[in-house]
């Protein structure tokens, strides 16, 4: 073997351990990383319109009426509806999420509250559609009356140290620049309504009642 060989010989081995390095760094980085929560719909207009509000509508033991906004204009002039939602609330509450929910019946956030008191944050989705945007719905969003918007209806579940509950059922009507249809379909699982066909046609008839 040549002298030049010989002299070259350690280099080449610090080139080869170099490559490995790298690749197994490369390896490292491409494998699948753990999940993170899902994003709440609190997050996720503050994330796109750079601020949220919550302005609750209407409020009493069984039903919250409440529209989440961006801006935050004097007397609520720059607020544009982001999404008008309609919770159904529990017919229990149980002990374990009281404070919870005397904290949300003061005007609080729903999924911000939860998530707050250390609870984990999901939901079943029992149907996404369309609905026309009424009068006062579109005048809250600032679009036309009659506009399209995306409807999606779940339950809420909170888990907190190995408990689960089902705390509300929510319909979710959304601006178009926030949500269309394509994007609630892109996000969540499909939606099953199995089991719960009467609490999705009594939600979904709150709506209404509540958009008018």
């Amino acid at each position: 073997m040549s002298r030049f060989s010989l002299r070259n010989q350690p280099l080449a081995a610090v080139r080869l351990i170099g490559c490995i390095v790298l690749g197994l760094l490369a390896a490292h980085d491409a494998r699948p990383q753990a999940p993170t929560r899902e994003l709440l719909n609190s997050e996720r207009i503050e994330q796109k319109f750079g601020s949220y509000g919550i302005a609750v509508l209407r409020s009493d033991a069984q039903l919250r009426v409440a529209n989440l906004f961006s801006g935050a204009g004097p007397g609520g002039a720059e607020r544009i509806c982001r999404t008008f939602a309609v919770t159904r609330y529990p017919a229990n509450v149980v002990p374990a999420f009281a404070a919870e929910h005397r904290e949300i019946l003061a005007g609080g956030s729903i999924g911000a509250v939860f998530a707050a008191h250390g609870w984990r944050v999901t939901k079943t989705h029992m149907y996404f559609g369309r609905i026309e945007a009424s009068a006062r719905v579109a005048g809250l969003m600032l679009v036309a009356p009659g506009a399209p918007l995306a409807l999606d209806a779940y339950v809420l579940e909170v888990t907190k140290e190995g408990a689960t509950f089902e705390y509300a059922a929510i319909v979710e009507i959304h601006h178009p620049d926030y949500l269309a249809l394509a994007d609630v379909e892109a996000i969540y699982p499909a939606p099953d309504a199995s089991g719960r066909e009467a609490l999705l046609a009594s939600v979904l008839a709150d709506a209404a009642q509540a958009a008018r």
